[in-house]
């Protein structure tokens, strides 16, 4: 019941304040309007005060006067859509004092729409579209107090448009366009008269320098109409290139801010005035202003034909200036060609242009760089280069001038010829360019020496007033010497700077010179300067000789682009009065190189020749002498240098001779001058200088210029005038040596380094494809990858980078990179040595009972810390104590990109002797251990725990005690398979100390090639490439040709070839229907020794004489003997033998088995083998059989390797005089090859036996009978033993109790 009686009580209150509205504003019937009254306030009659609201609606006009009471004081008409305000609006509504027209679209006012509101005191206009303002509109509002024309569009107000509101107190009409100019100088006059308060709000919008500026704070002298136009509003439609065929229809409209009636609007077409012609279709549409601030013209080309490509623009005029924009339209063709992409890469950068239309002119950005980046954070607008593509399709007109330059030394450079010089700062200027064409020799682009020359020039301007100057302008061009000669080239071509720089150094002398100065010297690096004040009447003959101070190699540093700044080496003149005796022969200055020399002979001022001296006292002489001819480049050819500089290149210094302030006339006696060649060739011609030829460019012309001699490199030649001279050499016709530092190599040097690098990547990858068949141990490989590849890489690295001197980062990375690998290589050879020596002296393994731990593997790790850890750490502290110890920069005389010569001793010569010393205490160690136990040749695999404890039971008289050589045993045979190393320890040995040594010599030679002068570079270049090629074959052959495993991996590699070689190497046993193979027995054969008695109780005739087995159909396979002691046998005389092989099969035989042809001698080689006496030779024969008395495949065993798996074992016949036999092995054997050594036996010992063999079935498999990777039972070296003798004669099979006994 509460809640109902609120309900009703609020129902009740709205219906009587619909009521009391009804009743204030009875005619007002809009629903978005609501009408409020209040009494006014004071101890006078009340009155009644109404308030009408109509915000938010949907309004398009004003509310007719007569719908709302007269008593009105407050009208809301806010956010609505009225348009247009007309005349009379509010008349009627005399009592209105608040009048809110804000967030409409008023654009027009008509003049009088406020009439009629003499009690109106706030009028909001703001928010609206209002443009034109006139003082009639606000016609009488005389007690209106703030008003708010804030927000719309005018940007300027007319003068006196508040003339008629006397009651004005506040004012707003900040707008986005406000243009604040001298039209609106009238407002701060009128609110300062009036007292009007302009709001803070009102700000400026334009122009830029006041925008944001608060209207009121704006001075007089800021509001002007001068400088350039500044329009809120300039748009052309469209703004974009527009690219259209031939008969389309396109229009344009141009819009812009209407300041006054003297705004116009005009269209141009490439230049000329647009008028409407009907006939060509162009027409153009008369000016439309829009509320009084926007102006509009359009024009329109209905049918656009080819000549209406071009620019467009419109522009628009007023008293005050003129502005415009441009569209082009580009016009195609039915088939338009197309300009191709294409890549321009200039000093400017790397510019990738599209494939662009024909007709088109395409823009591209243009790349930033650190220096002028800051540009564009600032808001400055993007450069762009631009191409234009013409109508055949090729690209015609490009500019890239608003692009920056790509280099940092050309951006440098640029910003210094931008800088202002006077006397204050030229001096510090000078010595600041001194310091930066320092690195000249980066110098990479032609505005580089452009630049150079200009800034020259400036500075010649003031060598009047400050004489220091010259040292620098010397420096300057003598740093400009050092650019590649193509910049040069470039540079004198287009600008002529090469020139520019000489003549600038030819001004210092007459510039400085003066009757305080009689003499002035200069040294640089590359010119020289000497300059005397003389007297025509006291002048006797004078000789100047321009030289350097001598050094190592003074040859070489003639002429070569150095960067050495060492004074010593700074070329400098001596002069002296007296007769020419030819002074670059007889050079008299002590440790010194004369390179060129000038005598002047006394007669050059006689009577006839010397007409007037300028001041009737002194002359000025001067000579400059260029260390080459780097500054006078031939840009071309002519005419008149077909002769003289045809074909020729300059091959000596230039000297330039010259007296100023003296009338000279033709001479009497010609100038001397000896020139040192530098450089060798054919056909010399004296020349001299031009600047006028090749239209100023210059070039070497050779009339009233002789040679007179030429001996051990100096040319002597006569001159009738001053100049520059030079000698012009054919060099094409001579084999001659390159300049230094050479660009390449000699020849032979890349030649061999390749060979050399082809022989390591063969071995290297032989090795790592074939790892799993090539028998060498796990730490022999690791070394011997490692050795070749830090060969590879320092002898690559040597050949390719070497004398990469022009490129500072590449020369220091080359420097780092040969120490590393060098040092890498050195160590992996000496832990090879020191590998070799621990498995020399092995301790022998003894066996292990099953309780006691085997030894683990000691990991690789220790030798890549120890090979690649300490060369890193060492070229690591030498780069972080200084990384100019690397490359050219460390090294003054060096030219080829290495170390410097202290840091070297420490850091590289000391360890590498070091290095080399304990090498070669290994390798005498060793040699010592291999001379004092001659059993010791092979190198055997560990045994397993396994092995170890089979061994043990039935290790008898012939067990093996040491894992790393054989002991001496008794008729004991190895099976091939067991040896870790195929290279006996002699043949490690020799290998690895050669290896050295022709490593050492190669690095050696190669180092002498790069840093010897002529001649001598080429022998050692020679012997380098000797030397490298031989060691390149030594290591290819010893690892991989002289191996027979290696050999089955190349062969398997070859299709054609595999099946062949392995029927011929791999003969595979035949399998029974029991599974087993079939039994091979041996053939011995008869002895080609005549002096050599038989073993194994055989007859005198050592005729090996078995069973007739054809009743069993088994094989008979006959092997030849391996060493070449063996005898010969015939298989014929093998079947008439009184010995029997038994075979017992339980009570049966195979029923498969067949006499088998006997095979063929196989030969052993002979490298690295000892040849024994006719007494001690072995004899060794192949028994193919399994471990347990049948034949079996190791192809079965071990699918991956075609070489271990070669099927039989070889028996040995030994003398009984081989007192102490061992096990050896043909280094390229196969790897399943067993081989026997016997004792010296005893003739007690020797028993003539009838021959039993005994084979019985395997009935029981040991558990340990696992089958390793290359074919051989895991186990003891007895388990791989086919027969073992022991005491009482009988051969057992192995472990197991099946024996077959003789």
């Amino acid at each position: 019941m509460h809640g109902l009686g609120s309900c009703l009580c609020l129902v009740a209150a709205t219906l009587v304040g619909l009521s009391a509205a009804n009743r204030n504003c009875p005619d007002l019937v809009v629903d978005s309007c609501l009408c409020t009254a209040e009494r006014s306030k004071g101890p006078g009659r009340q009155t009644v005060r109404i308030k009408v609201v109509c915000s938010g609606g949907e309004l398009v006009e004003t509310l007719q006067p007569s719908l709302l009471p007269n008593r009105t004081v407050s009208l809301i008409l806010s956010n609505n859509k009225i348009l247009w305000l007309k005349n009379n609006s509010f008349i009627g509504l005399r009592s209105l004092e608040r009048l809110d027209l804000k967030n409409n679209l008023i654009s027009t006012i008509e003049p009088g729409a406020f009439y009629g509101l003499s009690e109106l005191k706030r009028l909001d206009l703001s928010n609206n579209r209002i443009g034109c303002l006139t003082p009639e509109i606000f016609l009488g509002l005389k007690n209106l107090h703030k008003l708010n024309l804030s927000g719309n569009i005018f940007s300027s107000l007319v003068n006196g448009l508040f003339s008629e509101l006397f009651a004005l107190k506040a004012l707003h009409f900040s707008t986005d366009s406000l243009l604040c100019d001298c039209n609106l100088k009238w407002v701060l006059h009128w609110a300062r008269n009036t007292s009007v308060r302009i709001a803070e709000e009102t700000v400026c919008a334009f122009p830029k320098s006041l925008q944001g500026t608060a209207f009121r704070n704006v001075k007089e002298n800021q509001l002007i109409c001068g400088g350039p136009l500044e329009l809120p509003l300039f748009e052309l439609i469209p703004s974009q290139r527009q690219v259209v065929f031939h008969g389309d229809r396109l229009p344009f409209q141009c819009t812009a801010t209407y300041l006054d009636n003297t705004t116009q609007v005009h269209w141009y077409h490439d230049g000329h005035l647009v008028e409407t012609d009907d006939e060509n279709g162009m027409f153009v549409e008369d000016s439309i202003i829009h509320d009084c601030c926007l102006i509009t013209r359009e024009l329109i080309l209905s049918s656009i034909d080819t000549d209406a490509a071009g620019m467009w623009e419109c522009m628009v005029n007023s008293s005050y200036g003129s502005i415009s924009k441009q569209v082009e339209i580009v016009v195609l063709e039915t088939a338009a060609p197309y300009c191709p992409a294409e890549r321009i890469i200039n000093n400017k950068g790397d510019f990738r242009w599209p494939k662009t239309l024909a007709g088109i002119t395409a823009y591209h950005p243009c790349l930033q760089y650190s220096l002028n980046s800051v540009s564009l954070l600032n808001g400055a607008e993007e450069s762009k280069a631009w191409r234009k593509c013409n109508r055949t399709g090729r690209w015609a007109e490009e500019s890239y001038s608003e692009c920056p330059y790509s280099k940092e030394a050309t951006q440098v450079l640029h910003a210094f010829s931008q800088m202002h010089l006077n006397a204050t700062n030229v001096l510090e200027f000078s010595h600041q360019l001194a310091t930066y064409t320092r690195d000249a020799v980066s110098f990479a682009n032609e505005m580089d020496v452009i630049y150079v020359a200009y800034m020259m020039e400036k500075l010649i301007i003031f060598m009047d007033e400050i004489k220091d100057l010259a040292d620098a302008v010397i420096e300057i061009a003598s740093n400009i010497m050092l650019v590649n000669d193509h910049a040069l080239w470039m540079a004198q071509k287009e600008h002529k700077a090469c020139t520019r720089i000489v003549q600038c150094v030819e001004h210092i002398a007459n510039q400085t010179l003066t009757s305080n100065t009689q003499v002035i010297s200069k040294v640089s690096l590359n010119i020289a300067l000497e300059a005397f004040m003389i007297k025509p009447s006291s002048f006797m003959e004078m000789t100047c000789t321009a030289f350097q101070k001598s050094s190592a190699d003074s040859d070489r540093s003639l002429t070569r682009d150095t960067r050495n700044k060492n004074p010593d080496q700074h070329l400098n003149f001596k002069c002296n009065t007296g007769s020419h005796s030819d002074s670059t022969m007889n050079f008299s200055t002590m440790n010194a190189v004369a390179v060129a020399s000038v005598h002047l002979p006394r007669s050059v001022f006689s009577p006839s020749s010397a007409l007037q001296s300028v001041d009737n006292s002194s002359c000025k002489l001067q000579f400059i002498a260029f260390r080459n001819g780097k500054l006078f480049p031939i840009t071309a050819n002519s005419s008149n240098l077909a002769e003289y500089g045809k074909h020729r290149t300059i091959g000596t210094p230039v000297v330039f001779v010259k007296i100023d302030g003296c009338s000279i006339g033709n001479l009497t006696s010609p100038l001397t001058i000896a020139l040192k060649h530098f450089t060798q060739g054919v056909n010399p011609i004296a020349v001299f200088w031009d600047f006028d030829l090749l239209d100023g460019h210059g070039g070497w012309w050779g009339e009233g210029c002789h040679i007179i001699s030429s001996a051990d490199n100096i040319t002597t030649l006569h001159s009738a005038h001053f100049g520059n001279f030079a000698v012009l050499m054919d060099l094409k016709t001579v084999l001659s040596l390159p300049q230094y530092p050479g660009e390449f190599l000699h020849p032979v040097v890349y030649a061999c380094t390749a060979v050399m690098l082809l022989c390591l990547f063969a071995s290297i990858i032989t090795y790592i494809v074939h790892h799993s068949t090539i028998r060498i141990s796990r730490k022999g490989w690791h070394m011997l990858i490692n050795f070749c590849f830090h060969t590879a890489l320092t002898f690559a690295v040597f050949a390719g980078g070497i004398n990469r001197v022009k490129y500072p980062i590449v020369c220091q990375a080359v420097g780092i990179v040969l120490h590393y690998s060098t040092l890498s290589t050195m160590l992996w050879i000496g832990v090879t040595a020191r590998n070799i020596y621990k498995q020399v002296t092995k301790k022998p393994q003894t066996s292990q009972n099953s309780d006691q731990p085997s030894y683990p593997k000691q990991p690789l790790l220790r030798f890549y810390l120890i090979s690649g850890g300490v060369p890193f750490i060492i070229c690591g502290i030498t780069a972080a104590t200084n990384i100019n110890n690397y490359g050219i920069e460390g090294e003054a005389e060096a030219q080829y990109c290495w170390m410097a010569w202290e840091p070297s001793l420490g850091a590289f010569y000391g360890p590498v002797a070091f290095i080399v010393l304990v090498t070669c205490i290994y390798f005498l160690c060793t040699y010592v251990q291999l001379r004092r136990h001659p059993e010791r040749k092979y190198e055997l695999k560990e045994r397993t725990e396994d092995q170890q404890r089979l061994a043990s039971p039935e290790v008898g008289h012939s067990h093996i005690t040491d894992a790393g050589s054989v002991s001496q045993a008794t008729c004991s045979m190895i099976s091939s398979s067991l040896l870790e190393n195929e290279h006996s320890f002699k043949a490690q040995l020799r290998a690895a100390a050669f290896t050295l040594f022709l490593f050492t010599a190669t690095w050696t030679f190669g180092a002498l090639a790069v840093s010897q002068g002529h001649f001598l570079d080429m022998i050692f270049s020679c012997l380098y490439g000797a030397f490298c090629v031989t060691l390149g074959l030594f290591i290819l052959i010893h690892h991989c040709a002289k191996r027979d495993d290696v050999w089955h991996c190349w062969w398997s590699c070859c299709p054609s070839r595999r099946n062949t070689y392995s029927v011929q190497v791999n003969v595979r046993p035949k399998i029974n229907v029991n599974g087993e193979s079939q039994v091979h027995a041996p053939c011995l054969q008869e002895s080609p020794c005549p002096t050599k008695s038989a073993v194994f109780n055989h007859p005198a005739a050592s005729h090996c004489k078995l069973t007739n087995l054809q009743a069993v159909q088994n094989h008979v396979n006959c092997l030849s003997p391996v060493t070449p002691c063996c005898a010969k046998m015939h298989c014929d005389q093998l079947l008439e033998d009184e010995a029997h092989i038994h075979v017992h099969n339980e009570g049966t035989f195979r029923p498969n088995m067949h006499i088998h042809r006997c095979l063929k001698s196989r030969t052993k080689p002979r490298y690295f083998s000892r040849h024994r006496s006719a007494g001690e030779r072995e004899y060794a024969y192949h028994i193919p059989s399994s471990i347990d008395g049948s034949i079996h495949s190791s192809h079965t065993d071990s699918p991956h390797s075609t070489h271990d798996s070669q099927p039989g074992h070889r028996r040995a016949c030994c003398a009984k005089n081989d007192p102490y036999p061992t096990i050896s092995q043909p280094e390229s054997s196969d790897a399943s090859t067993v081989i026997y050594s016997c004792a010296k036996v005893p003739e007690s010992d020797t028993v003539h036996h009838t021959a039993h063999f005994e084979m019985h079935p395997r009935t029981q498999s040991l558990p340990f009978s696992t089958t390793s990777h290359n074919g051989i039972l895991k186990g003891n070296m007895h388990e791989a033993m086919i027969y073992s003798s022991d005491s009482t004669g009988n051969i057992k099979t192995g472990p197991w109790k099946n024996e077959t006994t003789v």
